[in-house]
């Protein structure tokens, strides 16, 4: 008898023990907590002071304190506190007046391709996210044909004055606009390819079609396609 109630103490010592390790397992980050991720991860812009694009080309990014202090409050994102680390001050950009933008960053884009409307507007700056960069390329590669960047970063002046969102993916540099051209009669077609194969390669958000859409001789046609990486 004695025997037999040592074991059964020893059984409930074990499963004592077995229960309070289950209860102080930390929180890692194939279970996050309920509050969702709060910190940056792989598909979140690094913001450092350099940036690889997928040709292998590197650049050396430089700070600008006055731009960087020009973008909203990262906590007062449209999402909560819970994404602000999506939202965080870009702190490092490229120095367009020294940066190679002949270079090619993909295979069928250059580094012009992404930046070619702000030095237009005669700005100096930009930040243009190596994942939207790749993820262009592989849509571009999975369509069979060429892709026109129309928009990609803007600074937050320059998205007040086009009359973008105050917290536009285009400012942080991982949004591209895709222009789709009105004149052909297929443009709603070659709008939903774009569209569909855009999600297939993992693009975190494309803007629905009928946002895009403008009046062309009393037919709604799509004018553009939305994609970026906001990371969530």
């Amino acid at each position: 008898m004695t025997n037999s109630r040592q074991i059964a103490c020893i059984v409930l010592a074990i499963c004592t023990l077995v229960s309070a390790c289950g209860k102080n397992k930390p929180v890692t980050e194939e279970e996050p907590s309920a509050q969702g991720p709060i910190t940056p991860g792989p598909a979140d812009p690094p913001y450092t002071s350099s940036a690889k694009y997928p040709s292998g080309l590197q650049l050396t990014l430089v700070g600008d304190s006055e731009l960087t202090n020009s973008y909203p409050v990262p906590i007062s994102n449209p999402y909560g506190g819970t994404r602000q680390n999506h939202y965080l001050r870009v702190a490092y950009f490229i120095d367009l007046g020294r940066a190679p933008v002949s270079q090619q960053v993909t295979t069928n884009f250059r580094l012009s391709d992404y930046v070619a409307p702000v030095q237009q507007r005669g700005l100096t700056r930009a930040y243009i996210d190596p994942q939207i960069v790749h993820h262009t390329q592989q849509i571009r590669s999975g369509l069979g044909r060429a892709l026109l960047i129309n928009s990609a970063y803007r600074s937050p002046e320059h998205n007040n004055a086009v009359g973008g969102a105050t917290y536009s993916r285009h400012i942080y540099g991982d949004a591209v606009d895709i222009d789709i051209n009105q004149n052909q009669t297929d443009a709603n077609q070659r709008a939903q390819e774009l569209f569909n194969e855009a999600q297939d390669v993992g693009v975190d958000f494309v803007l629905p079609l009928e946002e895009t859409s403008i009046d062309v001789n009393g037919q709604q046609r799509v004018s553009w396609v939305h994609l970026d990486d906001r990371g969530f």
